[in-house]
């Protein structure tokens, strides 16, 4: 069986409504007035839904309801989208993000284990596959998102992706998937149980909180910290697009990689690159330069986003997979909206230098954890190597 491109399609347009907010929260800020800490409630809100979302929708999948799932997230994001559009305060703002991230929380596991199933021995390539297509709809979106405002207003971006993704829905209707086990009601916690139990799942858990939470920092502050440098709402639209080009090349060919030499070193090297980046950042005064490191960055993400997610395939079986892609994504999401409370704050106390210091150091330290834990040969990963210098 070959992935349906209806669920490429649709993962791209879903991230796309996650991603098309990165470049235009400022300019909501600078024409609505709320303050920094609004800023990190709507920038985390659709973060910590998503949590939900991939800790206790996401395991129906492994209950034989994987497409009402993918159907059902397809329909609360679209409709999260079009409210964030309607909204007349920044508490609907708040809650119709909450429901684009619950879609999105339920949407992404299920895909990836249906990508996964289709073939085990090569679950890096097709997930390196998926996460291409991922990072591209969140940084498209931004694009998508500048110059729909440039032409039509901040209105325009989330109007036209919900109408996106009502047209994905009878291509989901149709995919057909091979014959899934319904599990019995009450097994999620025995599932959940099984799958926190090995090593091996905890620290692809750690993992994936330490690849994903710089994406709350930057949902939070990217685009102020691009504009405050003198970058234009276009510009910072452009930054986040040039970020998905390496992200995608990379994720698209890391997979195979990472079927080859292992999912925990494709991890390390990807983190060694992540780490110095981010710390980086805050001491750039220059928007050019910094699209320039953060593409740099993006190959790290690329290498490494992949590799978390066949690092749970090799600790789940079939029946468990939706599940441990789950609990990766939701410590994944947690982490990115645990990041977008504290950035905001502390861009506007600290500063940018403090803020990407502090979100440098929580990632090596979620790293090095999920290293301890997960990978038997730790001692002799790229990551480690860094740390200790």
């Amino acid at each position: 069986m070959n992935v349906p491109r209806s669920l490429y399609f649709a993962t791209f347009t879903l991230t796309a409504s996650i991603g098309v907010i990165f470049g235009l929260i400022a300019s909501l800020q600078d024409d609505l007035g709320f303050a920094n800490t609004a800023l990190g409630l709507i920038a985390g809100a659709s973060f910590f839904a998503g949590f939900v979302g991939q800790l206790w929708l996401a395991p129906l999948a492994d209950r034989g309801k994987t497409k009402s799932l993918l159907v059902g997230a397809v329909i609360a994001a679209a409709l999260g989208t079009i409210w964030f559009a309607m909204a007349a305060s920044v508490w609907e703002l708040i809650a119709a993000r909450a429901l684009t991230g619950l879609g999105f929380g339920a949407f992404i596991p299920a895909a990836r284990a249906v990508v996964a199933n289709v073939d085990p021995s090569r679950a890096g390539e097709r997930l390196g596959r998926l996460a291409a297509i991922e990072t591209s709809g969140f940084v498209t979106g931004p694009a998508i998102g500048a110059a729909l405002n440039e032409i039509w207003g901040l209105d325009a971006p989330f109007i036209f992706l919900s109408i996106v993704l009502i047209s994905m829905l009878p291509g989901l209707t149709r995919i057909k998937l091979s014959v899934e086990k319904a599990l019995p009601q009450g097994s999620r916690l025995i599932t959940a149980r099984a799958v926190l139990c090995r090593r091996e799942a905890v620290g692809a858990i750690l993992l994936g909180a330490a690849l994903f939470f710089p994406a709350g920092m930057y949902e939070a502050i990217w685009a102020r910290f691009m504009e405050d440098l003198g970058a234009s709402t276009l510009f910072v639209g452009i930054s986040l697009t040039m970020y998905g080009i390496p992200f995608a090349f990379t994720a698209s060919t890391a997979g195979k990689v990472t079927d080859r030499i292992g999912p925990w070193r494709a991890a390390g090297f990807g983190l060694s690159i992540i780490i110095p980046m981010t710390f980086i950042y805050g001491f750039l005064t220059s928007p050019w330069l910094l699209m320039g490191l953060a593409m740099v960055e993006a190959i790290g993400q690329g290498v490494g986003a992949p590799a978390c997610q066949a690092a749970m395939v090799k600790a789940t079986d079939e029946s468990e997979r939706a599940t441990g892609q789950g609990m990766v994504g939701a410590a994944g999401t947690f982490g990115a909206g645990v990041a977008a409370l504290i950035a905001a704050p502390l861009y506007a106390g600290p500063g940018p230098e403090m803020t990407f210091i502090i979100v440098a150091c929580v990632v090596a330290v979620l790293g090095f954890l999920a290293f301890r834990l997960g990978n038997p040969n730790h001692s002799n990963t790229p990551l480690e190597k860094t740390l200790h210098d």
